[in-house]
């Protein structure tokens, strides 16, 4: 079981809109071996924060995961149809104007390397069904992402298209990053526990399309950044295991001078899995 969110900001110099989906409780399946887990999952009814069902009902997420030794391959989807931003700031509503028709589609793919060849990948991106002994490692990452951001009516229909003028002429916005990552983790040990904690950060070059209210479209290039962590705290061993994990990551695009778009995820999963 999990919960999940994922928030688009858009920036023009000083000044920020959020747009974000009601989250709510999602049940999971995956399946998982030495050498690589799948995972699929969907909404649990009535469990969003608000009354809204705006931005409840349309949540979807795949992913495939391949951790071999101190290597690990993933690839990600999910998609979200529906949100409440905070266009209409000066009105003292928070995140009450509905966006039932704006979506946000991400996607990505990731390839991690620990310099430690003892390092679990396993342990610290699925479970510790192998068991955990202390260690750690300075990782690197190559990466892959692509975040289309869009609604035909605008992408702006609040009362702040003057003050992000750049936003409100557009109907999509599409950014693919590709680049490369340093960062570190630790696997922890703690009697029937262990605990795990991997922090990334990079960047690289950006392909930026988008599409305005006259249907014309253009692209450019830019410069992205990328960070995430994952963190958890678990049982470990064979047979039964339970556990707690969260993973935050974000990704930063630059679309034009003054102007630019990100989307912030995080997941809390409670899991529980038995290995034979």
């Amino acid at each position: 079981m999990k919960r999940p969110n994922h928030s688009i900001l858009l920036r023009t110099k000083k000044n920020f809109l959020e747009f974000r989906p009601n989250a709510s409780l999602h049940w999971g399946v995956k399946l998982s071996g030495d050498a690589f887990y799948i995972e699929y999952g969907g909404k649990i009814k009535d469990t969003n924060y608000g009354n809204s069902e705006v931005g409840n009902n349309s949540y979807k997420s795949y992913r495939i995961g391949v951790p071999i030794a101190n290597t690990y391959t993933e690839l990600y989807y999910q998609e979200w149809i529906g949100f409440s931003s905070d266009e209409n700031q000066d009105s003292g509503c928070d995140y009450c104007l509905e966006r039932p028709n704006l979506s946000s589609r991400e996607r990505s793919a990731h390839f991690l390397y620990a310099f430690d060849p003892s390092f679990s990948m396993k342990a610290l991106n699925s479970n510790g069904s192998m068991g955990i002994k202390y260690s750690s490692s300075f990782l690197m990452t190559l990466f892959f992402n692509r975040l289309k951001f869009r609604d035909y009516g605008g992408l702006l229909q609040g009362n702040s298209n003057t003050e992000f003028s750049f936003f409100a002429n557009l109907t999509s916005l599409e950014m693919r990053q590709g680049g490369i990552g340093i960062g570190y983790g630790w696997l922890v040990p703690l009697g029937p526990l262990y605990f795990g904690l991997g922090g990334l950060v990079g960047g690289g070059y950006q392909d930026n399309r988008r599409e305005d209210l006259n249907g014309i479209r253009t692209n450019d290039q830019a410069f992205g950044t990328h960070w995430s962590v994952k963190t958890m705290i678990a049982t470990h061993g064979p047979g039964l295991n339970i556990g707690i994990k969260g993973f935050l990551f974000s990704n930063i695009y630059q679309v034009a001078d003054s102007n630019n778009a990100a989307s912030l995820n995080y997941n809390i999963y409670f899991y529980t899995s038995y290995t034979w």
